[in-house]
Parts: structure tokens; C-alpha cells; sequence
């Protein structure tokens, strides 16, 4: 279904997809802030990978650049944000990286995160169901406030 064919998003889907962009905009100021100068202890992902592939992955490409692999995270973390936060198709674009994302890492988490990213993949995609015809900054600055009087001259 065409996003012609999906229903205009009203305030709850609105403050779903605030919430959602948000949270990958909170995810890499975290990821900027903690777990990018510590990218060198990020080698527990090679031990909970499902595949002994995907741990020789972590140790021997990953792990000696982890400050890359971290900046492009982050760089990909805010690029969803952005996406999602916009309008139309980017929307559409940002909810389906930011599912393929969290289905994609799937294999180097042991359990329980793996259920947290199942649904974790399952609420933002929901965000699809709607069409997002406004980004949230014009939502912002054309909602609803006090308004100043106008200045007398």
C-alpha cells in the first residue's frame, strides 16, 4: 500500500514517530557520549554472536575499529532520527533502517535483548501504518500558543 492509501497520521501516531525519533537522537548522544570512547570493551558481542562467523567479524574487523564502526553508527543513528522526524517518504524510509537496524543486529545479542529487539522492530514499525504528511519542527512551530499582542505604535 502506497502512502496515498494509508490514513494521515493523527496526534497519537505523531507522538509515537516525536518518540521514536527522539529516542535514535538520545541513542547516539549516548553512543557519542559513553560508548564511543569505550568502543575498545565492546568485545562481548563477539561472544554472544550466534554464528561463529559474526564473532570473527567483532574480533578481528570490528574491535580493531571500533571508533569507526561507532561513528558510523552514530552518524546512521542520526540519520533515522532525521528521516522519521521529517515528512512523507522519509518517514517511510527512516521506520524501514531503523527496523531493518534492530532486525539486522539480531544475531550478535543473547537473550533476553533479542526479544527486546523483536518488538522493539514491531513498534516502530507500526509508525508505517500512517502517512506523515508534516515534519515535527512545522508541527512545532505552527502549534497552537500564546500569541503576543501586537506592538502599539
Amino acid at each position: 500500500m502506497g502512502a496515498e492509501g494509508r490514513r494521515l497520521g493523527g496526534a497519537g501516531w505523531n507522538l509515537w514517530r516525536i518518540f521514536i525519533g527522539v529516542a535514535y537522537l538520545a541513542a547516539a548522544v549516548f553512543n557519542t557520549v559513553y560508548t564511543l570512547p569505550r568502543s575498545d570493551e565492546l568485545d562481548g558481542y563477539a561472544e554472544g554472536a550466534w554464528f561463529g562467523f559474526l564473532a570473527d567479524f567483532m574480533r578481528d574487523v570490528f574491535m580493531p575499529n571500533g571508533d569507526l564502526f561507532m561513528i558510523l553508527v552514530i552518524l546512521f543513528e542520526v540519520t533515522v532520527a532525521i528521516l522519521i522526524l521529517t515528512r512523507g517518504r522519509y518517514v517511510d524510509a527512516g521506520v524501514v533502517a531503523s527496523v531493518v537496524w534492530v532486525v539486522a543486529i539480531l544475531p550478535f545479542l543473547a537473550w533476553p535483548y533479542l526479544l527486546t529487539n523483536i518488538m522493539l522492530a514491531l513498534l516502530q514499525g507500526v509508525i508505517l501504518l500512517r502517512r506523515y504528511d508534516t515534519a515535527v519542527w512545522n508541527m512545532v512551530r505552527s502549534a497552537p500558543g500564546p500569541r503576543r499582542a501586537p506592538h502599539p505604535n
